[in-house]
């Protein structure tokens, strides 16, 4: 686990990530990338690739049809 601290990018708030840390994670500084929120944390990935947004649906779906799934299951 690596630290470092947000700070002030115009009227937003920005966050520096080290190269290592690019490098693991496979992607590079102009990469586009999805951020969502979960349990307070916040996730980073690259939003180029239909995994994300089939992970997005799939957590839609899983929210939506909670306790459905959970009679189906028993």
């Amino acid at each position: 686990m690596r630290t470092t601290r947000l700070g002030k990018v115009g009227n937003s708030t920005g966050i520096t990530v080290p190269r290592e840390v690019l490098g693991e994670a496979n992607m590079s500084r102009s990469d586009e990338v999805a951020l969502t929120v979960r349990d307070g944390r916040i996730e980073i990935a690259k939003a180029e690739d239909g995994y994300n947004k089939a992970m997005e649906v799939g957590r839609a779906f899983a929210a939506r049809y909670r306790r459905t799934m959970a009679a189906l299951a028993k």
